[in-house]
């Protein structure tokens, strides 16, 4: 997958480059940083024919390990790096896959505490044998490079999805041109980048077209704040609730020519007041498996761009299919199934060998996404959330989204999640945890009391729960698994 190379081939771009708060890159050194790579690696006797396992973290030294494995064409799989340092051996650390033979990872700082000259990988790449690996022959039979991440884990077991390297760059092509991301754009990336929004949809794209790229580690609204200030973007990378975030945290207006949200609910409330202070605004759709299904486009209408996800991106199809579980819901709901000439090959589990989809997920070429929506008459997606993210109560269907929706309206309340736990009188038991705003003393009494003026008696959750804060992913979406534990 050529992207620096192309990068350097165009005009105007080689003195943009990435920072991440401490170091700076130009494109146009990278070439120099590869050719140094390459002779470290070879020398601890790694080469294309070895599973690798990358950790990474949103900094420039791991943006420089992920960009050399993909230009130079190494199969690898991306992990998070672990944030404690540890002398402990690699498989007690992080769980390395078998079927990886090597694990690379990066050091901050040299032992006197000096930076590293970027040039000489020797000095910060760490390079260990994974002592649990099988030399798996099948594995590197086939010749294309590929790519694994792990799903998220957000709705069940997490498994590694296989991307090979071809169909990783028709995604980026696709974010490129429906994003309108052009060399002149300042790009701020405060999602990981081991996840496939971060990588396939923000960092990746934004390299391609030869942007100036500020990646940021464990953002908080402090650094954030600072971070923009210092680099200035004019795009920004964000999860829902982060945009949430910053709009609590920011005093003044402050426009972007654009900022894409994805990975969760954006509430609408969130959408229009970001629109007017922070300027445009799109919701992009997809997942670990697909890759970027749908955006809108910036140059729509607020309307469309606050209520829908945009049209399918180039060689993407879309479908809806009917479920039992919708009960009475509306006829034009249904399940949205994804075919993707850009998507992913499979799962593999931790030998490296395939695991099986059945029917019922994946079907000539079409997966299954497992979330409810409609498709408009003019192609625009509207999501209405996870499938596994609904009940049926009294016989109708209840969405999570539209109950959270609803108690968020409620004077102050900050923000809610909703969860099915258990059993109840009317079906499947719902249990509400909900955030007060600040200063609010708002109790559960009187919380429970709002929702029966305002949402219909199959809605009312069973069970409400105050809570100071909602527990996070790394990707930014709320652990409802922890809730539900």
């Amino acid at each position: 997958m050529k992207i620096i190379s192309q990068v350097n081939q165009s005009e105007g771009t080689k003195l943009n480059g990435l920072k991440d708060g401490n170091l700076i890159c130009h494109y146009q050194d990278f070439p120099e940083v590869f050719d140094n790579f390459q002779k470290t690696i070879k020398e601890r006797g790694v080469t294309r024919e070895n599973n690798i396992c990358l950790e990474v973290e949103n900094s420039l030294k791991s943006a420089i390990a992920l960009l050399f494995l993909l230009e130079k064409g190494y199969s690898f799989l991306l992990l998070p790096k672990p944030q404690k340092k540890s002398s402990s051996p690699i498989n007690s650390e992080q769980f390395i896959p078998s079927f990886c033979r090597y694990k690379l990872s990066t050091k901050n700082l040299t032992n006197n505490g000096e930076e590293i000259n970027l040039t000489d990988p020797d000095k910060y790449l760490q390079i260990e044998e994974n002592p649990e690996w099988i030399n798996n022959k099948s594995q590197i039979s086939d010749t294309q490079p590929k790519l694994y991440i792990k799903t998220s884990g957000s709705t069940g077991q997490p498994k590694m999805a296989v991307h090979s390297h071809y169909k990783l760059e028709g995604n980026v092509r696709n974010c490129v041109k429906r994003l309108g991301l052009n060399s002149k754009d300042r790009v701020a990336i405060p999602v990981p980048i081991y996840h496939m929004y971060g990588l396939g949809a923000a960092f990746l794209p934004s390299v391609s077209v030869g942007a100036s790229i500020d990646l940021q580690k464990g953002a908080n609204l402090l650094m954030y704040l600072q971070r923009e200030q210092q680099f200035n973007p004019n795009v920004a990378f964000m999860t829902p609730i982060f945009c949430e975030t910053l709009l609590k945290g920011r005093k003044s207006t402050r426009k972007y020519r654009l900022t894409i949200a994805a990975g969760d609910r954006c509430r609408e409330e969130t959408f229009s007041k970001y629109e007017s202070r922070m300027g445009t605004l799109v919701k992009l759709y997809g997942s670990t498996e697909m890759g970027a299904i749908s955006a809108a486009s910036p140059d729509e209408g607020i309307e469309v761009r606050s209520q829908t996800v945009g049209k399918p991106m180039a060689e993407v199809q879309m479908r809806l299919q009917a479920s039992p579980e919708l009960g009475k819901k509306e006829e034009d709901v249904g399940e949205l199934w994804c075919y993707h000439n850009y998507g992913f090959d499979g799962y593999v589990d931790n030998h490296g060998d395939p695991v099986h989809q059945s029917p019922e997920n994946q079907e000539d070429g079409w997966f299954r996404t497992k979330d409810l929506g409609r498709i408009l008459a003019d192609d625009h997606i509207e999501v209405l959330g996870r499938s596994d993210h609904s009940v049926n109560r009294d016989g109708l269907l209840v969405f999570f989204s539209e109950v959270e929706q609803a108690i968020e309206s409620i004077s102050g309340i900050d923000s809610v999640v909703v969860v099915s736990k258990g059993e109840s009188q009317r079906g499947k038991a719902l249990t509400a945890y909900c955030v007060p705003a600040k200063g609010s003393e708002i109790s559960v009494t009187e919380i429970k009391s709002f929702c029966f003026n305002i949402l219909p008696k199959r809605a009312i959750p069973d069970y409400v729960n105050i809570v100071k804060s909602l527990p996070l992913m790394s990707n930014g979406k709320v652990d409802r698994q922890k809730l539900m534990g």
